[in-house]
């Protein structure tokens, strides 16, 4: 794992992460970054040249009610294969689930909630 990003959908507005906490714990070295489904295009910019520039990052994307289509940019970014990326899908996501399924050789893995991630974590540090 080169870098972490977090594509969170869930609409909460605090300013810590407890996914962002747990990948610092078991990944210190790590860079991490964080967009949701309010972040402007600059941070989405940043976001598609992280993924760009480091092709082993782990994108986990927390499921949530924020709006898919304004991260179009990004989003056209993982839906690109790239077979050292890792992307995790923590909670149901029936479209995003939809449209990596359309797509040839993008794997991904499902994880009902942060206590599977914590699991996955453990495992893969």
């Amino acid at each position: 794992m080169q870098a972490f990003l977090l594509v969170d959908l869930s609409e909460e507005t605090a300013f810590s992460k407890p996914i962002l906490q747990l990948v610092r714990q078991y990944a210190p070295a790590i860079p991490v970054f964080d967009v949701d489904a309010l972040s402007d295009a600059s941070l989405q910019q940043y976001a598609v040249r992280l993924l760009q520039e480091n092709p082993e990052t782990v994108v986990c994307v927390k499921s949530g009610a924020g709006d898919l289509n304004r991260l179009m940019p990004l989003l056209e970014e993982l839906l690109l294969p790239h077979p050292q990326r890792r992307l995790l899908l923590v909670g149901e996501q029936p479209r995003l689930q939809r449209m990596l399924q359309a797509r040839q050789g993008i794997a991904y893995t499902l994880l009902a909630d942060e206590e599977d991630l914590r699991q996955f974590l453990e495992g893969s540090v």
